[in-house]
């Protein structure tokens, strides 16, 4: 299958600062970290007391084989607020920008196979992807079901069984509110769109919209090199960004952001400035989201869990 010409365009850009055009003119820039947000672990949970966390605290159990349980995944939606999956106590919670409670959502369960993503209205998007029938689920900002989008079970893009793309999906949601699921199959990424804010997408459509080479928006760093693109479905639509790990020092990576595939800034990220914990075999143990140019890091100890906001400091043109 071809790859997007888009994507072509840009990776064969990219090799140019490795030969040293452009570099001298490049604006430098760094990443600056600060702690967004912060909750304690419940004193009780859903799992092994019956009974749910206080609000804004989060459910956490240790299993019969010593392994660490707890919240599953995590989103910035459109307006900078951030949503958590508590998947112990079977509810999302919704904070604010600057880590303030602001709801429970109920029903909203995201499971280890799953995506997260919150559109521009509120609505919450989740699925299931590791089963014969996948499916993502969208709910209202109180936790009604509104729209079950099936995915299409298709061999050729890899879908029909989900052992073929490893059961792992992530939801993303464009500013016209269209519904995307991206997947990993062997050394390649996808993404397809499974419907609109109000319709679902029959197999015909999905496998019309499916495309290799889709950049992913989340992935966990600093570990090889990824690169974060919103312009194929407008979710940063102005900037693309390619993250690197520094060659020299493995806690260093290098972020180039472009324009319509040119060079216009290059960012330092020590990921040593500030600590981040991970409970050993946690559920989300060290996951990021990319967003605008911000990388939010999930981090997580025996008191409870915290977000790391990294933002952008100078390094535009």
């Amino acid at each position: 299958m071809k790859a997007h010409p888009k994507i072509v365009a840009l990776t064969l850009f990219l090799m140019l600062p490795t030969l040293g055009i452009c570099a001298d003119n490049t604006p430098q820039g760094t990443y600056v970290p600060r702690i967004v947000l912060t909750a304690p672990w419940g004193k009780t949970n859903l799992r092994v007391n019956k009974v749910p966390s206080e609000p804004g605290t989060f459910g956490f159990r240790i299993d019969e084989e010593g392994i660490e349980h707890g919240p599953t995944a995590f989103t910035i939606a459109p307006n900078g607020d951030i949503y958590i999956a508590d998947n112990i106590n079977d509810r999302t919670q919704h904070f604010s920008a600057s880590g303030q409670f602001i709801s429970i959502i109920p029903n909203v369960r995201v499971g280890y196979d799953s995506g997260l993503r919150v559109d521009k209205e509120g609505n919450i998007y989740t699925g299931h992807f590791y089963t014969l029938n996948p499916y993502v689920k969208k709910f209202n900002p109180q936790g009604n079901l509104l729209i079950t989008y099936p995915v299409s079970k298709d061999d050729e893009m890899g879908t029909d069984d989900p052992a073929h793309w490893g059961g792992q999906g992530n939801i993303l949601v464009d500013d016209s509110c269209r519904i995307f699921v991206q997947y990993l199959r062997g050394n390649f990424e996808y993404s397809f769109q499974v419907g609109t804010k109000d319709a679902t997408f029959g197999s015909a459509q999905q496998k019309t919209s499916w495309k290799q080479g889709f950049y992913g928006l989340t992935a966990n760093l600093p570990n090889g090199n990824q690169r974060y693109s919103g312009d194929i479905l407008g979710l940063d639509s102005l900037y693309e960004y390619e993250m690197e790990k520094d060659e020299k020092n493995e806690n260093i990576s290098i972020i180039t952001k472009y324009q319509n595939g040119k060079l216009v800034g290059t960012y330092t990220l020590d990921w040593k400035q500030i600590e981040c914990p991970i409970l050993t075999a946690f559920s989300m143990g060290g996951r990021q989201v990319f967003d605008k140019g911000n990388i939010y890091v999930f981090c997580s100890d025996k008191e409870g869990i915290k977000i790391i906001k990294w933002s952008p400091v100078g390094g535009s043109k």
